[in-house]
């Protein structure tokens, strides 16, 4: 993701969670899942069951669904449409609402700094210490003004703790992106990047049919998704020419787009670029779905819901039952002479151990809760 993308002024104390989306497709009444509480749970899927009502029965909230899509695993065996489910589907529900007051201790961060660059000197061997670049202008996943420097950060910190490598694991901030790519990480300055998305190449086949400016993380290994960001379709509320859309109907529709943000997914899930309106920015996105000159703005759902609720808009839009994953990833360059692949191997050894020991769901939980917090204190 490009530094455009990721910065977006004065919307980060603005961050919102409850995502005002009508989801009315059900049918029969199902089993509920058990009343959540400060642990992950499992509930398998029974007729009848839309995402939004299962986060009801355990979150007594519908809107809640997105807790339960973006949870490792989830957004998988659900697919785009969160009203269509498989009967016996396994789900993983995180914890409640509310139900985690603080960061877990086992997820406590080794030492970060905030600078302009490392003092490590290349090596041939394996460093002592292993710095790892990251911006600060990207909440909730990264930004300093969040709880120890945001979602993304902590989860990093403790996946690499659970790994029994927090000693030797330091975070900076640089806000250039590019560079990060670009030169830092490939200079071995940094032997870890994040938080990236990354191109499905079973789709792309070739680098070389990659959009250019995705083409550079060709020369990157990744790691198992740190996280999932719901690429949202928001809509004017109340459309009802818009209730029954699907991912397919949505292809001839007018969609929106802010200049600078990757299109890369959209094509990945069947979307041409074709159609789609380029708006300088989210705000003028949703100026142009006001006036009725395009019917989806297409943001991260943080964003979206952000930049909504600062326009003062946000009982006039609502998020569409149609969703596409894009998971966030650590990278590393492949030709970095001292083999730094090969701690995406750690890291994801201990990303499954956090998430099978409930850490990664009360981090997660946690940062929800903070947007929350935000939004209305």
């Amino acid at each position: 993701m490009n530094k455009i993308a990721r910065s977006l002024p004065g919307i980060a104390a603005a961050m919102f969670l409850a995502i005002p989306a009508a989801m009315n497709n059900a049918t029969s009444a199902s089993a509920a899942p058990s009343a959540c509480n400060n642990t992950v749970q499992q509930y398998f899927v029974s007729a009848g069951d839309t995402l939004s009502k299962i986060a009801e029965s355990a979150f007594g909230d519908p809107r809640q669904w997105p807790r339960i899509f973006e949870y490792p695993g989830n957004t998988e065996a659900i697919g785009r449409n969160p009203n269509v489910l498989n009967i016996g589907v396994r789900l993983q529900i995180p914890p409640c609402p509310g139900a985690i007051q603080s960061i877990p201790q086992e997820a406590a961060p080794a030492k970060t700094a905030r600078v302009g660059r490392n003092t490590g000197s290349t090596t041939t061997t394996l460093p002592i210490k292993l710095y790892v670049v990251t911006g600060d202008d990207w909440p909730p996943y990264v930004s300093t003004d969040w709880p120890k420097g945001g979602m993304a950060v902590v989860i990093v910190e403790a996946a690499f703790e659970a790994a029994g490598m927090s000693d030797n694991v330091e975070i900076h901030y640089v806000n250039d992106w590019s560079a990060q790519l670009e030169t830092l990480t490939k200079t071995n300055r940094y032997q870890l990047t994040f938080p990236w998305y990354y191109p499905k190449m079973e789709f792309w086949q070739s680098c070389d049919r990659l959009p250019e400016p995705m083409q550079i993380r060709c020369e990157y290994d990744h790691s198992n998704p740190i996280a999932n960001v719901t690429l949202a379709f928001f809509k004017e509320a109340g459309r009802a020419d818009l209730a029954q859309d699907t991912l397919e109907g949505i292809k001839s529709k007018r969609l929106c787009r802010p200049k600078g943000y990757s299109t890369f997914e959209l094509v990945e899930n069947g979307l041409s670029v074709d159609n789609l309106h380029i708006e300088l920015s989210p705000t003028d996105c949703f100026l142009r779905l006001l006036e009725g000159r395009v019917d989806y703005v297409l943001l991260n759902r943080f964003t979206g819901l952000a930049v909504a609720a600062e326009m003062g808009i946000g009982d006039n839009v609502e998020m569409a039952d149609i969703t596409i994953a894009s998971p966030i990833h650590i990278l590393a360059y492949r030709n970095n002479p001292m083999d730094t692949v090969q701690y995406l191997d750690e890291f994801n050894k201990g990303l499954q151990t956090i998430i099978d020991n409930g850490v990664y769901g009360q981090i997660i939980s946690f940062f929800n809760d903070e947007f929350t917090r935000r939004l209305t204190q």
